[in-house]
């Protein structure tokens, strides 16, 4: 199912497909084969396979006898040993079988991870792999033992191996492209021009800068001006001096009205986190969900109960809306009234991609686009990018069908970072909360989620003033910058605000969480050149039209792999 659940295929993935799309653009897609075809005829791929186990933690009879039927190899693991189930049958809740040594075949894949859906198989014995069915149990074997049977209720795990389609597709796409790869000189290049950058913020931290995250991703024009509120993570809860940058994006002029730092006391064992409004909430008992699938009920729960770097990347099949979407399932406490829904999620490189080629569509016409759009009622802008499902839509389940509750923001793919959202769950009666998140396909990569039912502690809320705010040209910004007054800091090319504060003390019993209030627009200044294609363009007008533009593209890229590998 998915295209990134590990931090490292995620990342070859932000890497390879770019380069696919520069090479497979409209004007060079001819250089482009001819460019391929020769790479891949000097360079061998690597071309990997990849499947799923679909473990399970019980088997009935009625799934036996399916397999069975379908001519699937049974492997029975023993404690220390494993053979193969050989004329295999079934009597009422026994299955029964000859046992018999496993052949070499047979023998490379018994170990696998169950949590992770992208174990690798070779290419030479994925025809054997595929077919096998892995059955455990806790008694041992007898010594001379050739006839086995046992009731299918007293094993422990069941694996059905199964090859995962998108992953291998997925994989089959970069190894077509990482033979074009050539050093890190392309790889920065290529990252530059997947990155959505907006205004990109630095933290001091004892003389080193970190960088944090950008802000307001997707605040591309004035009517789209909007705050953000971006947890300052690597600041130390007893800090006394903060120090950050905000920096112009590349390829871009920022336009910053307010810059805020804000301190949040709480108790040790409290977390704070803004929603998307700057309303501030504690957490403390966050719960995973009981069940996470994606339309067609793949199972990704072990995917989204911690931070891990292993994330969904919303690369499922479209759901009745037209969307790629995961449907969370939460115990619901009685008399819970309102719940917190905690994500850890980013953008994609795709999507920056994708976004990428879809300016490009307006060739030549792309700045007069730019000045209407500076004109353009913020309201109907606004519901253009919901009716895409390009932010994370929320929605709750209830009685008469699914809720809007809110949505997640852009937040650009430079950086992942927790988000938090109050959801009223007053109504819902059942003793489960089913949450759904929905956005275009592979536009988000969604790393956690959990829901808290604590009653909101008590917060103090403190707005530090800043020492200095200091442009990089010397002159002083903080007036500028203190009020959303309309009023507002410029940067381009490679200018920078440098912002310094000394923190209050907090008392002895609570500890500091600092977030970095900041709201602006900023304006993309690639230059855009040919024909507009007012026929795609048009297409983008009816809701859900960005979702199947990523699948078409996504598609496009996929078969060109497969055009490759022959």
């Amino acid at each position: 199912m998915k295209s990134s659940h590990s931090k490292v295929s995620g990342t070859s993935l932000f890497f390879f497909l770019p380069l696919l799309f520069i090479l497979f653009s409209r004007s060079r897609k001819k250089v482009a084969y001819v460019f391929m075809f020769l790479l891949v005829m000097g360079l061998s791929s690597c071309f990997l396979n990849f499947y799923r186990t679909n473990t399970k933690s019980s088997m009935d009879t009625a799934k036996v006898d399916s397999l069975r039927f379908d001519n699937r190899y049974f492997i029975i693991h023993f404690p220390g040993i494993n053979k193969g189930l050989e004329q295999v049958s079934v009597n009422g809740d026994n299955i029964s079988g000859k046992l018999v040594t496993l052949s070499p075949e047979h023998s490379k894949y018994l170990n696998p991870d169950p949590e992770d859906k992208k174990n690798r198989v070779k290419a030479k014995y994925k025809k054997s792999t595929l077919t096998e069915v892995h059955l455990y149990t806790n008694a041992a074997l007898q010594n001379g033992d050739s006839m086995f049977s046992a009731p299918v209720s007293s094993f422990n795990r069941a694996d059905v191996y199964q090859l995962n389609k998108s992953a291998t597709s997925t994989n089959h796409v970069i190894s077509t492209i990482g033979a074009a790869i050539g050093g890190f000189y392309v790889l920065g290049t290529i990252v530059l021009l997947a990155t959505c950058n907006c205004p990109q913020v630095y933290v001091d931290n004892n003389g080193s800068s970190n960088f944090a995250s950008g802000l307001y991703s997707g605040a591309v024009y004035s009517t789209l001006e909007r705050m953000d509120y971006l947890p300052l993570t690597s600041v130390p809860a007893n800090a006394q001096d903060i120090s950050f940058k905000i920096s112009n994006g590349k390829n871009e002029e920022q336009f910053i009205n307010q810059v805020q730092l804000v301190q949040v006391n709480h108790l040790p064992n409290v977390k704070v986190l803004p929603d998307r409004h700057g309303n501030m909430f504690s957490y403390e008992n966050t719960a995973s969900p009981l069940r996470a699938s994606t339309y067609k009920d793949d199972d990704i729960k072990n995917l989204l109960v911690q931070t891990d770097d292993k994330y969904y990347s919303f690369d499922n099949k479209a759901n009745k809306e037209g969307f790629s979407d995961v449907i969370l399932s939460f115990e619901n406490p009685t008399g819970a009234d309102k719940a917190k829904l905690i994500i850890h999620a980013r953008n994609t490189y795709w999507g920056g991609l994708l976004h990428k080629e879809f300016i490009g569509l307006f060739g030549d016409s792309f700045d007069k686009w730019k000045a209407k759009q500076e004109k353009a009622d913020p309201v109907k802008l606004q519901k253009w990018q919901t009716d895409q499902a390009l932010p994370l839509m929320v929605y709750i389940k209830t009685a008469t069908g699914w809720r809007f509750v809110d949505y997640f923001p852009l937040i650009g793919n430079t950086a992942s970072r927790d988000m938090i959202m109050e959801i009223n769950t007053a109504d819902i009666k059942e003793k489960n909360v089913e949450l759904k998140l929905e956005t275009t396909y592979r536009f988000w990569d969604l790393d956690f989620a959990g829901i808290d039912y604590t009653t909101d502690q008590s917060l103090t809320k403190n707005i530090i003033k800043p020492l200095s705010a200091t442009k990089n040209d010397g002159t002083d910004q903080r007036e500028i910058l203190i009020n959303s007054d309309k009023k507002y800091a410029h940067l381009e090319d490679d200018e920078s605000i440098s912002f310094k504060y000394s923190v209050p003390a907090t008392t002895s019993d609570t500890v500091s969480s600092y977030f970095l209030a900041s709201g602006g627009y900023y304006h993309n200044l690639e230059h855009i050149t040919g024909k507009t294609n007012y026929s795609k363009l048009y297409k983008f007008r009816k809701k859900g039209a960005f979702d199947k533009f990523s699948r078409e593209r996504f598609q496009e890229l996929q078969n060109v792999a497969v055009t490759m590998k022959k």
